[in-house]
This record gives C-alpha cells, structure tokens and sequence, in this order.
C-alpha cells in the first residue's frame, strides 16, 4: 500500500465536487410520520437510491481462443430474480475491474446485470509496490538508494516529498517511514482498508473503495488520465493543466483489443452463465449497454461506431514495407447506448474529426471545467465526441469544478481524524445522470426521457451541471 499512502496524502485535500438528483415538480411538504413528525426533506443533490440487493461476484473467467487469452471478469447483479437488462463497463489503462465498482454497483442497484472485464492494460497488483519491490525494479546500480533519475517520471513529482533529509537520494527507510505516518507533516497513519472477499452481497449503491481506489491507480498509469500534480503546489480548479508531465497517448490496437474483450462477452452468455449460475434467466441481450471511463470510455466510442485510423505494415511486391493508415469500425450492432465518463477527442487512439460521423447511437458523454487531460486536452476535446456524432439521442452533461476523478466514481472514505466524508454533489449528479440514461435508452422509461429533456439538472444544481442534447 506504499505508493496509494504516497499518492493519498498528495491528493487527499484535493477532491472536491458537486451533485445532482433532478426532480421538475416543485417540492411537496415533507411526510409525516406514523407520529406527526416531520421527516428529514429528501436531498435533491443526492443520487437516487437503488431497490435492489446486489451481489458482486469477480474472477470470473472466459476463454478467447482466437487471441489466445483468458478474459477475467467481474459481474454485480440483482440478487431478485428478474430479466435486467446488461451493461458492459470498461475501466480506465492501469485501473482494474476490482477498482473500477462504484458505478456498476450503483447501477445494479437499479435493476442491472454489469459485466466489468480486467482488460490487458489493467494493474495486477493491488495496492501498488512496497518499498522492497520499488528498490529491486528501480536501484539499477544496486547501491541501496533511489535517485531521482532511477524512478520513473510519473514517480519524480514526489521525489521531494520522499526526500525527507534532502540528500538527493531515497532509501527504504525513507520510505517506510513515510508511507507509517502518513507523509511528512505527520497526519497519522492511515488505517488500513480490509480487502472484501471475491464474492459479496452489496447494500444498494455501496462502493467498494478505499481512499481513492479506483482514480488514484488511473491517475498513474492512464493513458487517458490527466497530469500527476506536482506536491506542494496545490490543486483547486484547472488542476493539471500544463503542469506536471503529459501521459503517452492512445493506442489504437489496444483500443482494439479491448473492443475485442467486450465482444467476446457478449459472445459467451452461456459460458459466462455456466460460471456463474445465478445470472441464467437474468441477462437481457436484447437490451445491451458500454460504458468506460478515460481509456474505457475511448473503447466505449469504438464498439458504438466510432472509426478508427490503425497503422498496419504493407509489403509490396519487391519485398520493401511501408506504414499504412487503414480505417476501421469497430461497431458492435447488439450494443443499444453507450457512456463515455471523460471521453477521447480527435488526434488520439487512431480518432479523427471524422471518426464521430459513424457513431449513430444514441450516447452520453460527461467531463467537467478541471477534466484535463495532458497538455491542452480539456474539458473542449472531450466534448468533440458529442459535437462531432450526428444527431439523435446525443447528451452531454458538462459540470463546473469536476476533475477526472469524479467521472471515476471514487470517493474518499475518510478524512482527518478517521471521519467520513460526504459524497461530493459533482459525483451524485454523474450517479443521476447516467441512471437516467440508462433507464431511458435500455429500459424506455418514459419519466427518464423526460428528465433528459428537462432542465432539472440545472435547476437542482443551481447551474453547475448543465445537460445539452441534440
């Protein structure tokens, strides 16, 4: 747990947010209760409850044979017998399905079978490195101390706040010795978050993260993830832009692998069921959802019709090769809507201006004013998805002060002195939102289209979530 420590007293203050549930009836008079007493008014920032017990079941596993690949995966279902209908999630470039469960156990919650794969990108380990594996990957020249040039980059930003003797150098006790007090300053040690066992039922809409779980892991590793912080200079609104480093791009064949994770699940319903017993007669394949957050909402995009430019090599006749960009789409017919939470512009992964003219169904795309994205990929370029896409059943919900994290779903469970935190307005209005979508795309709920069109979001929220549609 060594590098979340480090990472969580980095990020710890920062998360901030704002959320929305949307009513357009003006608000009645609080109910009584069996007594006369007024109850506690119900708070119309806060996502809507689901009904249902929910059990997640993970490691579940499929086999590819065509790739060559064992696909694990992790499933949240009602516990109700009933047909619900499916929703696939892909998670974020060195996340992982066991990370990535806020959202799909909100919406199983609400009457939904979610299927999470553990994509190649995803990070195996939970927790991290501990400061021995730091050393045996990262002392190439094996003299017992870390340099700032031995570390990786996304790991230099926190090389000062490491170095608590200022030598230039860091050592296991260094290390140790931050990650047991909780980083310099002393805030106390973080108490440790026990690990759930792979198989649970769920309270509706209970998350299954630690202090920043799935976002902090996202933050390292992705791709699609905005610029690690640099410590000491704080974070408020426009976090991330210009500073730090910029993370590699998009890479269209991973994109394509993970299209290909999601196809063979819903190419194995009855392999998946035979692992599984408890979802016979529970999977509608009739009524079929993606959604991803960063990297999984650019793989979201491809399997609902964005094309996609890969580069292939093309040998002509005298033996000489050349690179060649071919176009490719992706679209998978049994998929009905799809999320893109933080989605992918153009000039990355293989994505053109032109690769959102063949993405026809109707989609719901979600970044906010502090939803960056290296150097210069902003809250703008993660519209162009919806700007770009013809029209029809097209939203995009834009939210003031929200940063990557939010579209993540991770919340932090505990602040100074072990107190919990509330959950932040901006995440509740992500929670409302897509549970809106889904409902009015996969379920036709007639209420939820309404909301949709409405300006409820706006309203509750006193303008800081906005929804545009076409």
């Amino acid at each position: 747990m060594f590098w979340t420590r480090v990472a969580a007293v980095a990020f710890a203050t920062l998360i901030i947010g704002s959320m929305s549930l949307a009513q357009d009836a003006k608000p009645e008079p609080a109910p009584k209760t069996a007594e006369g007493e007024a109850k506690p008014a119900a708070d119309p920032n806060k996502a809507p409850e689901g009904k249902f017990k929910i059990v997640t079941v993970s490691a579940l596993k499929l086999k590819d044979a065509a790739r060559n690949k064992e696909l694990s995966l992790a499933a949240i279902f009602p516990e109700e017998a009933g047909k619900y209908p499916v929703i696939l999630f892909s998670h974020s470039a060195g996340s992982s399905n066991d990370r990535s469960l806020t959202m799909p156990q909100y919406w199983a919650a609400h009457g939904f079978v979610v299927l999470v794969p553990n994509h190649a990108d995803a990070r195996q380990r939970r927790g991290g490195m501990n400061a021995d594996q730091m050393f045996e990957q990262y002392d190439k020249d094996k003299d017992g101390k870390l340099s700032k040039e031995e570390l990786p980059e996304q790991m230099q930003a926190f090389f000062e706040m490491l170095d608590s003797d200022s030598d230039g150098f860091l050592t296991k006790e260094e290390m140790a010795a931050f990650g047991g007090r909780g980083g310099r300053g002393g805030r106390g040690q973080q108490p440790e978050q026990p690990e759930k066992p792979k198989e649970e039922p769920n309270k509706p809409g209970e998350d299954d993260f630690d202090m920043l779980g799935d976002s902090l892991d996202s933050f390292i590793e992705d791709p699609a993830e905005p610029a690690q912080p640099q410590p000491g200079r704080g974070q408020g609104r426009g976090q991330g832009r210009g500073r730090g480093f910029a993370p590699a791009p998009l890479d269209a064949k991973v994109g394509i692998d993970r299209v290909a994770d999601l196809k063979l699940i819903l190419d194995s319903a009855k392999a998946l069921i035979e692992a599984e017993p408890r979802l016979k007669d529970k999977l509608d394949l009739e009524k079929i959802g993606v959604a991803g957050h960063n990297a999984g909402a650019y793989t979201a995009e491809l399997i609902g019709g964005a094309s996609v430019n890969v580069e292939e090599t093309v040998k002509a006749e005298d033996g000489t090769e050349s690179k060649e960009l071919k176009s490719q789409n992706l679209l998978d017919k049994r998929v009905k809507s799809i999320l893109a939470l933080s989605p992918a512009g153009a000039d990355q992964g293989g994505l053109t201006k032109e690769s959102f003219k063949t993405l026809a169904l109707p989609m719901m795309t979600m970044t906010g004013s502090d939803d960056t994205t290296g150097e210069g990929q902003d809250a703008k370029w993660k519209k162009q998805p919806f700007e770009l896409a013809p029209e029809g059943s097209k939203y995009h919900v834009y939210i003031e002060g929200a940063s990557n994290w939010t579209f993540g779903g991770a919340q932090p469970r505990m602040g100074r002195g072990g107190q919990q935190q509330p959950a932040s307005p901006s995440a509740e209005w992500v929670k409302t939102s897509s549970l809106m979508f889904w409902n009015a795309t996969l379920k036709a709920d007639e209420e939820a289209k309404k909301w949709l069109q409405g300006d409820s979001l706006k309203t509750t929220s006193e303008g800081k979530a906005t929804i545009e549609r076409k």
